[in-house]
């Protein structure tokens, strides 16, 4: 859905996104690379741009939709090691803020992020045979 530049500068704020809390752990490194090849650009974990040009070229790039789907993923991305801080707080009202997102509609956003996955792991928990473990 995402074209090309739009993917790079994603993949981008995907890296801000992941060392957000200074906690770099091989969940989030493994996640990023999992965007990388879904949107088959090279995989990276460094930035080439501050997080504040990454994302006001986004905001002027992307349309609602897109802005809607990066901001989704990068919940997803902060939520991955199982921890979510103040400064990942911060860093997604900044994001939300320059996409033109209000904190109602984050907070949903969040709490449909967060509803997913407890929603995937009771599937996983009930496919999975503990006796198969």
């Amino acid at each position: 859905m995402l074209k090309d530049e739009q993917k790079a500068l994603f993949l981008e704020l995907a890296v801000v996104a992941a060392k957000a809390n200074g906690n770099f752990d091989e969940t989030e490194k493994e996640m990023l690379i999992k965007f990388a090849n879904e949107m088959k650009i090279a995989p990276k974990d460094e930035v080439t741009k501050s997080e504040d040009e990454i994302i006001d070229e986004l905001a002027k790039i992307c349309g609602k939709k897109e802005k809607k789907i990066i901001l989704f993923e990068t919940i997803g991305i902060l939520n991955s090691d199982g921890e979510f801080d103040e400064k990942e707080a911060e860093h997604l009202a900044k994001i939300a803020k320059k996409f033109e997102i209000s904190q109602e509609d984050l907070e949903y956003m969040m709490s449909l992020v967060s509803y997913y996955v407890e929603l995937f792991d009771e599937i996983v928990y009930t496919v999975v045979d503990e006796d198969e473990e």
